[in-house]
Protein backbone atom coordinates (compact mmCIF):
# COMPACT_ATOMS: atom_id res chain seq x y z
CA UNK A 1 0.00 0.00 0.00
CA UNK A 2 1.11 3.34 -1.33
CA UNK A 3 1.17 6.12 1.71
CA UNK A 4 -0.74 9.26 0.56
CA UNK A 5 -0.11 12.66 1.44
CA UNK A 6 -1.95 12.52 4.71
CA UNK A 7 -0.08 9.41 5.93
CA UNK A 8 3.10 11.09 4.94
CA UNK A 9 2.67 14.30 7.29
CA UNK A 10 1.36 12.44 10.03
CA UNK A 11 4.75 10.10 10.06
CA UNK A 12 6.78 13.60 9.80
CA UNK A 13 4.85 15.33 12.24
CA UNK A 14 5.86 12.32 14.29
CA UNK A 15 9.51 12.48 13.10
CA UNK A 16 9.28 9.51 10.88
CA UNK A 17 10.07 9.30 6.80
CA UNK A 18 11.12 12.48 7.07
CA UNK A 19 12.97 13.09 10.07
CA UNK A 20 14.29 17.05 9.04
CA UNK A 21 14.07 19.35 6.23
CA UNK A 22 10.54 18.20 6.03
CA UNK A 23 8.42 21.62 4.74
CA UNK A 24 4.95 21.10 3.45
CA UNK A 25 5.06 22.82 0.60
CA UNK A 26 6.79 19.88 -1.00
CA UNK A 27 4.69 17.08 0.08
CA UNK A 28 2.46 15.39 -3.14
CA UNK A 29 -0.36 13.42 -3.49
CA UNK A 30 1.31 10.33 -2.93
CA UNK A 31 4.87 11.04 -3.01
CA UNK A 32 7.63 13.82 -1.20
CA UNK A 33 10.17 15.80 -3.29
CA UNK A 34 13.23 15.75 -2.15
CA UNK A 35 15.87 18.61 -2.46
CA UNK A 36 19.23 19.79 -2.54
CA UNK A 37 21.59 20.31 0.00
CA UNK A 38 24.75 19.74 -1.73
CA UNK A 39 26.52 18.88 -4.76
CA UNK A 40 29.13 15.72 -4.74
CA UNK A 41 31.53 16.92 -7.73
CA UNK A 42 34.10 13.67 -8.88
CA UNK A 43 36.93 14.77 -6.28
CA UNK A 44 34.22 14.67 -3.54
CA UNK A 45 34.01 18.81 -2.98
CA UNK A 46 30.79 20.18 -1.87
CA UNK A 47 29.25 22.84 -3.99
CA UNK A 48 26.01 24.96 -2.99
CA UNK A 49 25.93 25.86 -6.44
CA UNK A 50 27.26 23.65 -9.71
CA UNK A 51 27.18 23.83 -13.22
CA UNK A 52 26.39 20.14 -14.93
CA UNK A 53 27.71 19.69 -18.05
CA UNK A 54 26.32 17.19 -20.79
CA UNK A 55 27.47 13.73 -20.28
CA UNK A 56 28.45 14.48 -16.62
CA UNK A 57 27.53 12.91 -13.48
CA UNK A 58 27.28 13.80 -9.61
CA UNK A 59 26.20 13.19 -6.33
CA UNK A 60 23.67 14.98 -4.45
CA UNK A 61 22.97 15.17 -0.70
CA UNK A 62 19.43 16.17 0.25
CA UNK A 63 18.56 18.24 2.48
CA UNK A 64 15.89 16.00 4.01
CA UNK A 65 17.02 13.42 6.71
CA UNK A 66 14.76 10.06 6.04
CA UNK A 67 13.50 7.65 8.72
CA UNK A 68 12.38 5.07 7.26
CA UNK A 69 10.01 2.76 10.09
CA UNK A 70 10.33 -0.69 10.10
CA UNK A 71 6.98 -1.16 7.82
CA UNK A 72 7.73 0.84 5.33
CA UNK A 73 9.63 0.78 1.94
CA UNK A 74 11.15 4.38 0.66
CA UNK A 75 11.49 4.07 -3.29
CA UNK A 76 13.05 7.27 -4.98
CA UNK A 77 11.46 8.26 -8.18
CA UNK A 78 12.50 10.56 -11.34
CA UNK A 79 10.55 14.30 -11.14
CA UNK A 80 8.86 14.69 -14.83
CA UNK A 81 9.63 18.22 -14.96
CA UNK A 82 13.32 16.74 -14.34
CA UNK A 83 13.40 14.17 -16.51
CA UNK A 84 12.46 16.58 -19.29
CA UNK A 85 14.76 19.28 -18.44
CA UNK A 86 17.62 16.30 -18.86
CA UNK A 87 18.42 15.16 -15.98
CA UNK A 88 18.64 11.17 -14.97
CA UNK A 89 18.66 10.84 -11.13
CA UNK A 90 18.95 7.25 -9.79
CA UNK A 91 18.79 6.51 -5.82
CA UNK A 92 18.40 3.27 -3.75
CA UNK A 93 15.32 1.91 -2.13
CA UNK A 94 15.60 3.04 1.23
CA UNK A 95 15.10 -0.31 3.72
CA UNK A 96 12.77 -0.45 6.82
CA UNK A 97 15.49 1.00 9.77
CA UNK A 98 17.55 2.80 7.62
CA UNK A 99 18.27 6.25 8.72
CA UNK A 100 20.04 8.71 6.89
CA UNK A 101 20.15 11.59 4.44
CA UNK A 102 19.51 10.61 1.09
CA UNK A 103 22.41 10.89 -1.62
CA UNK A 104 20.93 10.06 -5.14
CA UNK A 105 23.24 10.01 -8.53
CA UNK A 106 22.47 12.88 -10.72
CA UNK A 107 23.27 12.89 -14.98
CA UNK A 108 23.07 15.33 -17.33
CA UNK A 109 21.72 13.48 -19.94
CA UNK A 110 20.95 16.29 -22.18
CA UNK A 111 22.84 18.63 -24.69
CA UNK A 112 23.16 22.03 -22.15
CA UNK A 113 24.72 22.84 -18.98
CA UNK A 114 22.29 22.03 -16.54
CA UNK A 115 22.55 24.51 -12.96
CA UNK A 116 22.31 22.38 -9.41
CA UNK A 117 21.21 24.85 -6.95
CA UNK A 118 20.85 24.44 -3.42
CA UNK A 119 17.55 23.47 -2.25
CA UNK A 120 15.80 22.59 -5.84
CA UNK A 121 13.72 19.61 -6.05
CA UNK A 122 15.25 17.12 -7.65
CA UNK A 123 13.55 13.80 -7.04
CA UNK A 124 10.59 12.36 -5.28
CA UNK A 125 10.07 9.41 -2.39
CA UNK A 126 7.75 7.42 -2.55
CA UNK A 127 6.22 5.15 0.63
CA UNK A 128 5.14 2.20 0.77
CA UNK A 129 3.55 0.27 3.43
CA UNK A 130 5.17 -3.57 3.89
CA UNK A 131 2.54 -6.33 4.44
CA UNK A 132 4.98 -6.86 8.09
CA UNK A 133 8.30 -6.05 9.31
CA UNK A 134 11.04 -7.96 8.27
CA UNK A 135 12.85 -10.00 10.84
CA UNK A 136 15.89 -8.15 9.84
CA UNK A 137 15.36 -4.14 9.01
CA UNK A 138 18.46 -2.56 7.78
CA UNK A 139 19.21 -1.18 10.77
CA UNK A 140 20.17 -4.41 12.23
CA UNK A 141 22.17 -5.83 8.86
CA UNK A 142 25.25 -6.92 9.60
CA UNK A 143 27.72 -4.26 7.97
CA UNK A 144 24.69 -1.89 7.15
CA UNK A 145 27.73 0.42 5.08
CA UNK A 146 25.60 3.59 4.86
CA UNK A 147 23.45 3.76 8.13
CA UNK A 148 23.33 6.87 9.66
CA UNK A 149 25.39 8.79 6.54
CA UNK A 150 25.95 12.42 7.10
CA UNK A 151 28.83 13.05 5.07
CA UNK A 152 29.26 11.09 1.75
CA UNK A 153 31.28 7.90 1.87
CA UNK A 154 31.15 6.26 -1.22
CA UNK A 155 31.51 3.06 -1.77
CA UNK A 156 31.56 2.37 2.34
CA UNK A 157 32.50 -1.07 3.59
CA UNK A 158 32.35 -2.04 -0.20
CA UNK A 159 35.20 0.01 -0.71
CA UNK A 160 38.11 -2.53 -1.16
CA UNK A 161 36.22 -5.26 -2.79
CA UNK A 162 34.32 -3.01 -5.79
CA UNK A 163 38.15 -1.55 -6.14
CA UNK A 164 39.44 -4.92 -6.86
CA UNK A 165 36.38 -5.86 -9.52
CA UNK A 166 37.47 -2.30 -10.94
CA UNK A 167 41.48 -2.74 -10.92
CA UNK A 168 40.60 -5.94 -12.89
CA UNK A 169 38.52 -4.46 -15.24
CA UNK A 170 41.09 -1.69 -16.12
CA UNK A 171 43.92 -3.93 -16.41
CA UNK A 172 42.16 -6.06 -18.81
CA UNK A 173 41.24 -2.86 -20.99
CA UNK A 174 45.07 -2.52 -20.50
CA UNK A 175 45.94 -5.59 -21.95
CA UNK A 176 43.65 -5.09 -24.57
CA UNK A 177 44.80 -1.93 -25.14
CA UNK A 178 48.42 -3.21 -25.75
CA UNK A 179 47.96 -5.94 -27.50
CA UNK A 180 46.20 -3.56 -30.35
CA UNK A 181 48.90 -1.53 -30.34
CA UNK A 182 51.21 -4.40 -30.62
CA UNK A 183 49.09 -6.17 -33.53
CA UNK A 184 49.31 -2.64 -35.41
CA UNK A 185 52.99 -2.02 -34.93
CA UNK A 186 53.62 -5.65 -36.67
CA UNK A 187 51.21 -4.84 -39.25
CA UNK A 188 52.97 -2.05 -40.46
CA UNK A 189 56.26 -3.24 -39.56
CA UNK A 190 55.25 -5.98 -42.43
CA UNK A 191 53.90 -4.09 -44.72
CA UNK A 192 56.79 -2.19 -45.11
CA UNK A 193 58.74 -5.13 -45.35
CA UNK A 194 56.27 -6.21 -48.26
CA UNK A 195 56.67 -2.88 -50.19
CA UNK A 196 60.42 -3.40 -49.67
CA UNK A 197 60.20 -6.68 -50.95
CA UNK A 198 58.12 -5.76 -54.17
CA UNK A 199 60.38 -2.53 -54.97
CA UNK A 200 63.01 -4.92 -54.82
CA UNK A 201 61.17 -7.64 -57.52
CA UNK A 202 60.50 -4.58 -59.96
CA UNK A 203 64.12 -2.95 -59.54
CA UNK A 204 65.71 -6.68 -60.49
CA UNK A 205 63.52 -7.02 -63.57
CA UNK A 206 63.76 -3.80 -64.45
CA UNK A 207 67.66 -4.09 -64.24
CA UNK A 208 67.78 -6.98 -66.05
CA UNK A 209 65.60 -5.99 -68.94
CA UNK A 210 67.22 -2.30 -69.41
CA UNK A 211 71.17 -3.26 -69.02
CA UNK A 212 70.35 -6.41 -71.77
CA UNK A 213 71.96 -9.02 -69.63
CA UNK A 214 68.65 -11.60 -69.33
CA UNK A 215 69.36 -14.67 -67.69
CA UNK A 216 65.87 -15.72 -67.25
CA UNK A 217 66.75 -18.32 -64.49
CA UNK A 218 68.05 -15.88 -62.72
CA UNK A 219 65.20 -13.50 -62.42
CA UNK A 220 62.84 -16.93 -61.87
CA UNK A 221 65.13 -17.31 -58.70
CA UNK A 222 65.31 -14.51 -57.80
CA UNK A 223 61.29 -13.78 -58.18
CA UNK A 224 60.25 -16.87 -56.28
CA UNK A 225 62.46 -16.23 -53.41
CA UNK A 226 60.71 -12.59 -53.14
CA UNK A 227 57.74 -13.70 -53.88
CA UNK A 228 58.04 -16.34 -50.80
CA UNK A 229 59.26 -13.62 -49.30
CA UNK A 230 56.29 -11.48 -49.40
CA UNK A 231 54.04 -15.12 -48.79
CA UNK A 232 55.65 -15.40 -45.28
CA UNK A 233 55.33 -11.58 -44.14
CA UNK A 234 51.51 -11.77 -45.29
CA UNK A 235 51.38 -14.80 -43.25
CA UNK A 236 52.58 -13.41 -39.99
CA UNK A 237 49.91 -10.51 -40.48
CA UNK A 238 47.20 -13.07 -40.35
CA UNK A 239 47.97 -16.32 -39.42
CA UNK A 240 50.72 -15.50 -36.17
CA UNK A 241 50.67 -11.88 -35.48
CA UNK A 242 46.70 -11.58 -35.58
CA UNK A 243 45.88 -14.64 -34.20
CA UNK A 244 43.74 -15.76 -37.29
CA UNK A 245 41.45 -18.44 -35.93
CA UNK A 246 40.65 -20.25 -39.42
CA UNK A 247 41.82 -23.48 -39.42
CA UNK A 248 40.88 -23.55 -43.31
CA UNK A 249 43.12 -20.37 -43.90
CA UNK A 250 45.94 -21.72 -41.84
CA UNK A 251 46.18 -24.71 -44.25
CA UNK A 252 45.49 -22.91 -47.17
CA UNK A 253 48.46 -21.03 -46.28
CA UNK A 254 50.84 -23.66 -45.49
CA UNK A 255 49.82 -25.36 -48.51
CA UNK A 256 50.68 -22.27 -50.72
CA UNK A 257 53.95 -21.64 -48.50
CA UNK A 258 55.12 -24.94 -49.06
CA UNK A 259 54.72 -25.07 -52.88
CA UNK A 260 56.79 -21.72 -53.26
CA UNK A 261 59.57 -22.96 -51.09
CA UNK A 262 59.82 -26.30 -53.30
CA UNK A 263 59.91 -23.94 -56.97
CA UNK A 264 62.62 -21.36 -55.09
CA UNK A 265 64.52 -24.19 -54.08
CA UNK A 266 64.57 -26.37 -57.36
CA UNK A 267 65.08 -22.92 -59.87
CA UNK A 268 67.92 -22.10 -57.36
CA UNK A 269 69.35 -25.81 -57.49
CA UNK A 270 68.90 -25.37 -61.25
CA UNK A 271 70.43 -22.04 -61.42
CA UNK A 272 74.12 -23.45 -59.56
Amino acid sequence: MILVDKDIKRYAEQHQLILSGYTEDNLNGISYDLTVDAVLDAAGAEHREYELRPGETVFIKTAEKLSIPNHILGRIAEKNSRMRQGLKVDGPHYQPGHVTYAFLRVQNISSQIIVLQNRMRIAQIIFEQLTEEPETPYSAQKGASFQDEVQYIGLGNYKEEYEKQTIRKLERAKEDIEGVSQRIYANVLTIMGVFVAIFSLLTINYEAFTTARIDFRYIWVMNFTLTLCIVIMLGLIFVFINKAGNKKILWVYIAVLAVLTVMAVAASLAIF
